[in-house]
């Protein structure tokens, strides 16, 4: 029965390094799966021939562990994919899955319930952020992410807290990038501009950062502002993130839904549907992004 099925094929999925280790790890997991099941064979059966259990398979088809490149081979003889561009392909995304993650290079610091989304991020075609109580990640000055991460880590040595600064103040680099960059709409409260960080001056430059940005990523960057009258139609209450990806046959949809010591993600169509649905009413009752800049103007004159 299996023969009489079309084979699973990877050459969809680029090899895109811009995108991150996570997400070729991820979608060739996806693809390890698919051709394991149009072979016929058990997660038992596949383990013998990588002398493993049957949970390592399980991690290996979740994107969980590290994909050894002896393993990947002898599973591919064992499923029977023997084409040389598919094969060729499968090399690459190994071979791309096992770099550091984006994240990795400041070590501890990366939060671990912010790891997923830091990995998953740069592979992103669109995302759509609400943020109710501060200026999102990606868009925050210096100054302005310090004297928030201090008063969530007010024991961190100063060491740590400049690795964090540094993590969260890069992350727009991936909207500056030439090759497929993501395209960023944020959504904030209207009250992130009446709660004061640090001092006027800090939250005069960090509206002026945003005015800066909006200007330079034009078309990559779009901004709304949910003011209070949109009541509880509007309200989520805490940060939420919804990921799409370029290529939605390999990467399905992730949602981040933020919360004070901890994170949870849904990966669920039925979830991502479910979010989209909220955040897209939540943007239709926000100001048009066109209007923001003219907001952002009026706001900094009550900061200056």
């Amino acid at each position: 029965m299996a023969a009489d099925r079309k084979a699973p094929s990877i050459l969809g999925f680029p090899h895109r390094p811009e995108w991150g280790a996570a997400a070729h790890r991820k979608a060739l997991a996806g693809h390890l799966r698919r051709c394991r099941d149009h072979a016929g064979i058990a997660p038992r059966q596949a383990a013998r021939h990588i002398h493993a259990s049957e949970a390592t398979i399980s991690r290996m088809e979740n994107g969980q562990t590290t994909l050894k490149p002896a393993d990947v081979e002898s599973l591919l003889g064992a499923y029977a994919v023997h084409d040389p561009q598919e094969r060729g392909r499968i090399t690459e995304l190994v071979r791309e899955a096992a770099k550091p993650e984006t994240w990795q290079p400041y070590g501890s610091a990366a939060p671990v319930t912010l790891r997923p989304l830091l990995a998953m991020e740069p592979a992103a075609r669109r995302i759509i952020s609400y943020e109710p109580q501060l200026v999102p990640g990606w868009l925050q000055t210096e100054e302005y992410a310090e004297i928030v991460i201090r008063a969530v880590h007010p024991t961190m040595p100063t060491s740590e807290i400049a690795k964090l600064v540094a993590l969260r103040t890069r992350r727009i680099e991936m909207l500056r990038r030439t090759a497929s960059p993501p395209v960023l709409l944020a959504v904030m409260d209207s009250e992130v501009f009446r709660r004061q960080v640090g001092t006027p001056g800090v939250m005069y430059r960090q509206i002026k950062h945003l005015l800066a940005l909006l200007e330079e990523l034009r078309y990559q960057l779009y901004l709304q502002i949910a003011p209070l009258t949109i009541g509880a139609a509007g309200a989520i209450g805490h940060p939420v993130v919804h990921l799409r990806f370029f290529t939605p046959q390999y990467l399905s949809d992730m949602v981040y839904l933020e919360q004070y010591e901890e994170a949870v993600y849904r990966e669920k169509p039925a979830d991502s549907e479910r979010y989209q649905a909220i955040l897209n009413n939540l943007c239709g009752m926000a100001t048009p992004y066109d209007q923001t800049a003219a907001l952002l103007e009026d706001v900094l004159a009550d900061w200056r």
